[in-house]
């Protein structure tokens, strides 16, 4: 079906009515093939129209299009976003917050605590869409935190610019909106994870979620066998049209399960606060495949940049210093190597 009133800008005409009933019932049996639950809420928001003026409620909409509304909302998937929006305030330096507690996503109390200024300041993030409202609740849900925790203050940190009418920040309580926590972020990462956040829907099935994993790891596997390409968060997007934080934790969880070393970008390499020694080992594993078949060749010892050359890195010794892949091989390093050429026997 061609939709020639759902998406509509501006008022739209009299008598568009029926029209536009039978295009949001035909919507409605797509995403549900999808397994994807619109709900009143995001309907309402995506479309510009109000449901009570073209059926009873959102029952009556499920109902004639011959579907039961059953919105339970993924738990993997909110998890996912909650994680995700962790990490990205973990990176922001903007607070100059010195965190010294973060809560795993279903562990009761405020997500983050942290110090500044001699306060402690408890941090709540709302991994939002961006059709959601912050809500009463929420505020009230902080307020007891302060108090079980005894905190000087908190603040809430969102993805969404909506808010109750009820909803206001108080001597203890301050809220960062997303349209304010965007100004604060830079890395292009960071933006397209927040984008991911406020623009999917939580409201779906996940019955598919094994399939639609093999299908993000065969793609991956095979671009990087057939045509030595590791493909990035964008390229799953556009070529399967599939996002992969619905399935993975980030893209370094599906390069692990392959065992193929991930690009070296925003890896926590050895110098790293948190270094990643999975994804290190990985690297280590082809940087030792291709000195043993250099030196099964007859080919010279490779040095450190022979080998960043043959991997297309920029340099290896974030990932591993050379003497260390030699001593791990049994082999000598450059080092003893020399020094038993340069060596005289003695008269």
């Amino acid at each position: 079906m061609r939709y020639e009133f759902l998406y509509y800008k501006g008022k739209r005409p009299d008598g568009s009515k029926g029209k536009l009933r039978n295009e949001l019932l035909f919507y409605i049996k797509k995403e549900y093939e999808k397994k994807h639950i619109p709900s009143r809420r995001e309907i309402q928001a995506t479309f510009h129209l109000k449901i009570s003026t073209l059926f009873k409620n959102i029952d009556d909409l499920y109902q004639k299009a011959g579907l039961r509304y059953k919105l339970i909302a993924n738990q993997d998937i909110k998890a996912g976003k909650a994680k995700i929006l962790i990490e990205i305030v973990k990176n922001l330096e903007e607070f100059f917050f010195s965190i010294i507690k973060t809560r795993d996503i279903r562990e009761r109390g405020i997500d983050l605590v942290a110090i500044k200024n001699k306060q402690t300041i408890g941090i709540e993030l709302k991994a939002y869409n961006k059709n959601e409202k912050l809500k009463i609740k929420d505020i009230k849900q902080v307020e007891r935190f302060i108090r079980h925790e005894n905190l000087d203050s908190a603040i809430i940190i969102t993805t969404t610019d909506l808010k109750g009418s009820d909803v206001k920040e108080s001597e203890k309580i301050s809220i960062v909106y997303y349209s304010d926590l965007i100004k604060k972020i830079n890395r292009k990462e960071d933006i397209e994870k927040l984008k991911y956040i406020r623009n999917s829907s939580v409201n779906i099935d996940d019955s598919q979620k094994l399939t639609k994993r093999k299908i993000i790891l065969d793609y991956v596997y095979i671009k990087y066998k057939e045509e030595n390409k590791k493909p990035t968060y964008n390229d799953i997007l556009e070529d399967l049209h599939l996002d992969l934080y619905n399935y993975f934790k980030n893209l370094f969880e599906i390069y692990k399960i392959l065992r193929i070393p991930p690009s070296l970008k925003n890896m926590g390499g050895k110098r790293a606060k948190n270094p990643d020694v999975e994804v290190i080992n990985l690297w280590k594993e082809e940087f030792k495949k291709y000195i043993l078949e250099e030196i099964k060749k007859g080919n010279k010892y490779p040095s450190g940049y022979e080998i960043a050359k043959r991997f297309e890195i920029s340099n290896i010794w974030n990932i591993v210093n050379v003497s260390d892949i030699y001593r791990e091989l049994g082999l000598k390093t450059y080092l003893e190597r020399k020094r038993k050429i340069t060596s005289v026997p003695n008269a």
